[in-house]
């Protein structure tokens, strides 16, 4: 599980996904992987989403999870797929130890103290910042940061290619999940090269950092 938090840590940058036809998985994935983003959160809202998920997970050469998952049962169809991660959207004692049985990284929602303290002291070490823009974004993160200095945080929702650099500068924050390099009505129409081009311009940023 500390090997998928270093490959997060090591692209900065997670696009979070929503498929409505599976027929766009394929040129979506290509379009993550020429933009040099080989990394993406498909988030578990559509009926095609668990088949969109395999068929981006068959081509082997990029870090896929499932996010959005909130039941048990959804967790196993992802982890039997093969994902290298799940991102759920708030805390779930369950969920967290089933991912523990199934040595599968589990990324749990969390936004307040409390939640915050639950999820450490159920030995998570990174959790999911949603949604940022409406808890506070980077300022929120800053605080608290001061009580949990050991917690790592991966914000979205409110994250975008504007604000990414306040983020990505912030020591507590291991990557930044996001739609900005694949908005939803690109995968619908097509528009590959605008997130071919979003993922590079992100990058980019990345890399200047």
């Amino acid at each position: 599980m500390n090997e998928s938090i270093d490959l997060l840590a090591h692209h900065r940058i997670i696009p979070t996904v929503v498929i409505d036809d599976l027929k766009t998985a394929k040129p979506l994935s290509d379009a993550l992987v020429a933009g040099g983003l080989p990394i993406v959160e498909v988030t578990l809202r559509t009926p095609d989403s668990l088949a969109a998920l395999e068929r981006i997970i068959d081509r082997r050469d990029m870090i896929v999870g499932a996010g959005t998952v909130t039941t048990l049962a959804q967790f196993d169809a992802a982890w039997r797929l093969g994902v290298r991660f799940i991102v759920t959207p708030g805390l779930d004692e369950n969920i967290l130890r089933h991912g523990r049985r199934r040595d599968v990284l589990v990324i749990p929602g969390a936004v307040t103290p409390t939640e915050i303290m639950q999820a450490q002291n159920l030995g998570v070490s990174l959790v999911k910042f949603f949604p940022s823009h409406a808890f506070g974004g980077i300022s929120a993160i800053e605080a608290l940061a001061g009580p949990f200095p050991k917690m790592q945080f991966l914000p979205t929702g409110g994250v975008s290619f504007d604000n990414l650099p306040s983020y990505l500068k912030n020591p507590s924050i291991v990557a930044c999940g996001g739609t900005w390099m694949a908005k939803r009505e690109w995968i619908q129409e097509g528009q590959w090269e605008k997130v071919r081009e979003a993922c590079g311009k992100t990058v980019g940023v990345v890399r200047n950092r």
